[in-house]
Order: C-alpha cells, then structure tokens, then sequence
C-alpha cells in the first residue's frame, strides 16, 4: 500500500510539475487580432475618446492620432481610433528587428459603437507581433508586459464591464499561409514591398518628400496622412494613412467576422476599425541608401480581416491591389525629384 501510495504522490508532483512549466507557453495558444478592454462603457463615445486621450498623455504616452473612422451607408454608429506610442516599447521592438518592428511600434485603441452602447478594443499585440517578428519567442515577455500596460491605461480612465473577450481571425501562430493555396501568405519580411529605393539622399530629405505626397488625398480611397513618428535613433519614420471610402467598405466587406454575437447588428464592421491606419514606413539601411516600405496590401488585408472569410475575400480580390496601387504613386510622384528606383 505504501508503494503504491508513493507512485501516486510522485504522479501528482509529476503531473503538476508539468503544468508549472507549461503555464508560461499557454500564451503560445490561440490569439484573436483584437481584444475588447471595456464593454458596455460608461459615457458617451467622445467622453471615452478623451478620458484615454488623457490618461496617456498623463502616463507619459504619445498621442499620435485621434480618427473619426468611416462608415458604412446607413450605419447611425461612430467608431474613434486613438493611435498611442509609448517611446520604451518602441525602442524594444525597433531592436528586436529593425526592418519588421517599425510595423509594430505603435498601439490602435477602437472606441466604437453598437446596439449594446460603447466599447473599446485594441489591436492584440499577441496577435500581431507574433506576425511581424515572424514567431520569435524570445519577445513573449516583452509583449504580455505591454498588453498588461496598455490594458490598465484604458481601465484606469474608462468604466465599464472589463473584457478579455477576443475576436478578429484566430491564429495558432504568427505565420500566415496561403488561402486555398495561392493568396497572400508567408513570412511577414518577405511581404514587405519596397515601393521606392533613394541613393545620394539622407533619410530626413526622404522622408519630407514621402510626407508630402500622403498629406494629399488619393482620389479613389480617400487616403491621407494621420500620424508620423520619427524614430531619429534608427533613421526611422513611420507615416500613417488611412482614409473613406476605405475603411468603411472594409467594415461592409467583413461584417460580423468571427463575432457572431454581432451578427444582427446593423453596422458590426465598425469592431474591426484598429485595423487602419496603414503604415507607410522610411528607413536608412546599412549601405546608406533609403527604402520607402509598406506591407503587401492584400497580405495586411488578411493580417487584420481574415475573419471575413474566403468568399468575402474572392469577391473584393481587387480591392487591395487598388489600394496599394494609389499608396505606391502617392510615394512615387512625390520622390520623382529625387533619385529613385
């Protein structure tokens, strides 16, 4: 009885041992592209915009943008994106890679409306930094610190029924293959398009005239510029654009997505808005040349609208191709003064 009796205390041990050291690679399980913070929020919509608004700037944040983000015909409903940068999380995702990271620096808060009232949701760095720094674990950590950090500046200043409730298109792991075999899959580094390559040109000048060209209006989207970040210490800059019709076709296009709670709302799309602005990035490279990058458009497409499934996608195959089209000779014609590829 004793022998047997000890067999059993050492499978207990065994058995919770094993569960101790698996804790930490839970996090390596499903992820959803986005995470409710607060649902149901107290207040109206711009009173939740600028209590986040001032608590960020309070915590030491960076308030890059504040977009009123389209919508669908029809929809009675507002969405609000906050594009916030804390300057210490930055600096760990430029050194964890300096050609994928600036893709990720910055953090997207959705405050947004529907039937049930007001909610706020961020894009899941869980989600997408394992896209971006292409299944890395050495940066798991770095991004549960962050998520905690970001989710406690929202519930410090929103009131509300505090969600961890995720949605969006559910991955197991960063990389992304192809849909049905043949569309927008792979590495995220091998998805990045060199829209123009400048010699002879510092970054800064670069930079200027990449500005220059996504201040103006594209006539079929209505992209424009956002925010900018400079990241001087990388020879860095981030642009953001994002513009209607855009956004608010994305949100016809993708409806209810994996959220099938919201499937009989009137505008359910408007839960996806983190997914823009699109990031239009400027960087030296170690030969001193300047790369003008942005991610394939029907490849970000699938990062951030997944959900909408395959159908959806087949029959607006040729929305990102447009998009991108219009981004690329926005950045073209404004570096035509310069010399570039």
């Amino acid at each position: 009885m004793k022998t047997k009796r000890m067999y059993f205390l050492v499978a207990v041990l065994l058995m919770s041992t094993a569960t101790l050291f698996a804790r930490p690679f839970q996090k390596s399980g499903k992820f959803g592209v986005y995470q409710y913070v607060i649902e149901q929020a107290e207040g109206e919509l711009d009173s939740v915009v600028a209590a986040i608004k001032a608590a960020a700037e309070q915590a030491g944040w960076q308030v890059l943008a504040d977009i009123a983000g389209g919508v669908p015909e029809g929809c009675d409903y507002r969405t609000h994106v906050l594009v916030l940068v804390d300057s210490a999380y930055a600096d760990q995702m430029m050194q964890a890679n300096r050609i994928t990271g600036p893709f990720a620096v910055v953090d997207r808060i959705n405050v947004f409306e529907d039937e049930r009232g007001v909610h706020v949701s961020v894009v899941n760095p869980r989600s997408i930094n394992r896209t971006v720094l292409m299944d890395d674990t050495a940066y798991r950590d770095m991004t549960e610190a962050h998520l905690k950090q970001l989710r406690e500046l929202i519930t410090s200043a929103v009131k509300g029924r505090v969600s961890e409730k995720e949605y969006g298109q559910f991955r197991k792991k960063g990389y992304i293959g192809k849909t049905m075999g043949v569309m927008a899959g792979g590495k995220f580094i091998d998805k990045l398009e060199e829209v123009a390559s400048v010699t002879g040109e510092n970054w800064q000048s670069v930079a200027e005239r990449v500005r220059e060209g996504l201040s103006k209006t594209s006539e079929k989207w209505g992209m424009h510029l956002v925010y900018e970040l400079a990241l001087p210490e990388y020879k860095t800059v981030v642009f953001g654009t994002t513009g209607t019709p855009m956004d608010s076709k994305s949100f016809s296009i993708v409806r209810a997505g994996s959220d099938k709670s919201r499937k009989k709302f009137k505008c359910p799309g408007l839960a996806h808005a983190g997914a823009y602005p699109i990031e239009v990035v400027v960087a030296e490279n170690e030969d001193g040349s300047v790369s003008v990058r942005l991610v394939e458009v029907m490849f970000r497409m699938k990062m951030y609208f997944e959900d909408a499934g395959k159908w959806a996608f087949m029959k607006n195959m040729g929305m990102p191709g447009s998009i991108q089209k219009e981004l690329e000779q926005q950045v073209r014609l404004a570096l035509q003064p310069l010399t570039a590829k």
